[in-house]
């Protein structure tokens, strides 16, 4: 049972994610941001980004699963019209059959284009690029080729076997210093998703802000990526007293300044939680099983009375002497 609710939670909180990133990728500049700096070696140059447009992504896989999180897009290139399928993969481990995944939603891409009437058969099926977003902390390490995944087979099969590629996206790929050469919106973000620490955090954050206020498409843009940056921050960072969006816009430093605040508090209540517990300890080492009153009030002290009720506790003949006042 436990099992099954922490795999639902996982799969929730996935889901938030997907969404989050579902949003940035809803504004099309920042589709644009994603291509001009990651799209695949060669692609950039030739896209006409006047002529990008949202596609449904919602349609039904040949498996009969409803797909709803993806995004697509369209756009020319060399005066050629075609479709960006963008797949957010943010699954705690890897799946190996992801090219066998993405090859049957390009199957279902091109299924409700043809069923829609939006293409004919007979004039030809439009190009799709396939790209996987993926963020977890382990690196993807399999192949992105369907065809690699079949099995060693004579030489006469091989042209009837599929072949379908897509182009990965492997955040953590990066490096903080590499993304951050970069100086664009996207990079930042991807950034910002791999942060170590506070002080690490606060820095990704002050690149995220630096690259909206640089970016061309800042006007379109800004208000959505600071919406995403304080969604993500709630869930990074629970607890996190969040500023309202046009605080935000304004700059990071009393974002800043709230993540010093935040984190203060975290370390206090660490240090709080560890000395109740160390008392406790101690005075069931000593003294046997603690009366209730006495466990409630730990529970109420400060930093202060603990460690004064600790070190009482280390000599003391029994444990209400511990919480007796000591007589001026």
């Amino acid at each position: 049972m436990l099992a099954a609710w922490r795999r639902i939670t996982i799969q929730a909180m996935v889901h938030l994610h997907d969404a989050g990133y579902k949003y940035l990728f809803s504004h099309a500049d920042l589709v644009r941001e994603l291509l001009e700096v990651f799209a695949p070696p060669g692609v950039n140059e030739l896209l006409d980004y006047g002529t990008l447009r949202p596609e449904t992504g919602n349609f039904i896989t040949p498996a009969m699963k409803k797909r709803e999180d993806d995004v697509v897009w369209s756009i020319e290139l060399k005066g050629q019209r075609i479709y960006l399928y963008l797949l957010l993969e943010f699954q705690s481990s890897i799946d190996k059959g992801m090219p066998v995944r993405m090859m049957q939603y390009v199957a279902a891409l091109y299924d409700h284009l043809v069923r829609g009437k939006t293409v004919d058969p007979a004039d030809g099926l439009p190009p799709v690029l396939p790209i996987v977003i993926y963020n977890g902390d382990t690196r993807w390490n399999h192949s992105p080729e369907v065809f690699e995944l079949i099995q060693p087979h004579p030489a006469v099969l091989t042209e009837f076997q599929p072949r379908l590629k897509f182009w990965l996206l492997d955040e953590g790929r990066f490096s903080a210093e590499y993304l951050e050469g970069l100086q664009r919106v996207m990079a930042a973000i991807f950034r910002m998703e791999h942060t170590r620490d506070t002080e690490d955090a606060k820095r990704a954050i002050r690149y995220l802000g630096q690259a909206v206020a640089q970016s061309p498409f800042k006007q379109t843009i800004d208000r959505a990526v600071m919406q995403w940056m304080q969604y993500r921050l709630s869930r990074k960072m629970p607890g996190l007293p969040l500023l309202e969006l046009d605080d935000m816009l304004k700059g990071t430093e009393m974002l800043e300044t709230s993540i010093d605040q935040w984190r203060a508090k975290a370390v206090a209540e660490g240090m709080l939680l560890g000395e109740q517990k160390g008392l406790q300890r101690l005075l069931s080492q000593r003294f046997g099983a603690i009366p209730t009153t006495i466990v409630e009030r730990i529970g109420t002290a400060d930093l202060e009375q603990l460690e004064a009720w600790f070190d009482a506790a280390v000599n003391a003949p029994n444990i209400a002497s511990v919480f007796t006042p000591t007589p001026n």
